[in-house]
């Protein structure tokens, strides 16, 4: 058996990313030469790792076996590398992260001057659903996860980074008329902006809705915030919009918020893992510093939003 890696690299990053395309853009490969490679790997296996149905990709038992393994291989290849930067007084390695999409919002400043102290380090990062998400987490795919609302039923650590308010939104010019309906009770007269099913601000929303026994008539669904934020500023509806992914329209007066029953809404953005991840050199030495300079980064990035 003659297993490279650059073969288990290019298995696992189609793995990751379920699509030869995606692996190959990944990689900055071209797509035959992933083929080839994933073939060649293949090809030292009795046993097929994967099936390819209609075009999409799927893992076989075995190929999630090896799979696994090959992330263990490079997981003890990082901790080699680190040894050998460590001796050199450098710390180094990498550090994946996935974040719901209002996360974008957070994690670049979080990043920020841990990155600028130690410039080797690799940070990959992630933007999508929080169902993908937690997906990414259970298939070990990542070490950290940026999330409001924490997953059930999953053997987690986290750490509190700041606190996450949720308010109900509207343009400036539709205040008033969205107002009067809301204290007269008559909500199945407001149109509603959602966002998709499965992501946090989603939830939040209908838990809201469900609390309050308020039925909704009139809605539209948007599968991104940026989406909702600009129907809520061109003054198609109200949504219910985090306050991180809009101080600037906040502060310029292009969205407004309603003083509905029971909101803000809040909770805390936290940073997850799996409680049984052994996490990466980079990545405790990431979390020991936020613990270390957490107050810090508050008071600099994040004071504003208390004010909201």
């Amino acid at each position: 058996m003659n297993l490279t890696l650059q073969q288990l690299r290019i298995f696992l990053s189609v793995v990751e990313n379920k699509s030869l395309t995606r692996a190959a853009e990944a990689l900055h490969l071209t797509q035959p030469g992933v083929s080839i490679q994933l073939k060649n790997l293949q090809d030292q296996f009795s046993a097929p790792l994967f099936e390819i149905v209609r075009k999409k990709i799927f893992l076989t038992d075995f190929g999630q076996e090896i799979a696994e393994s090959s992330r263990r291989i490079f997981e003890e290849m990082d901790r080699i590398q680190q040894k050998n930067m460590e001796i050199d007084g450098l710390l180094g390695g990498k550090i994946r992260i996935s974040s719901v999409s209002t996360g974008k919002y957070i994690i670049p400043y979080i990043m920020a001057d841990f990155m600028n102290k130690h410039p080797q380090i690799e940070i990959s990062l992630e933007v999508s659903n929080r169902g993908q998400v937690i997906r990414e987490l259970l298939d070990n795919s990542l070490d950290l996860a940026l999330v409001s609302i924490l997953p059930e039923n999953i053997s987690i650590e986290k750490f509190s980074l700041v606190k996450n308010t949720w308010v109900m939104a509207c343009a400036p010019k539709k205040k008033a008329a969205y107002l009067k309906e809301i204290n007269q009770g008559n909500w199945e007269n407001i149109p509603f902006i959602l966002r998709e099913k499965g992501s946090g601000t989603r939830t939040m929303m209908e838990n809201y809705f469900s609390e309050h026994q308020i039925q909704i008539k009139r809605k539209m669904e948007f599968s991104t915030n940026e989406g909702a934020k600009h129907a809520v500023m061109a003054g198609l509806g109200v949504s219910v919009l985090s306050v991180f992914s809009m101080p600037k329209e906040l502060e310029d007066n292009l969205i407004e918020t309603l003083p509905a029953p029971g909101f803000p809404l809040e909770a805390e953005w936290n940073l997850i893992w799996l409680k049984s991840k052994k996490l990466s050199p980079a990545s405790a030495a990431f979390l020991q510093w936020l613990r270390e300079n957490h107050q810090s980064i508050l008071e600099e990035h994040f004071a504003w939003a208390d004010r909201v």
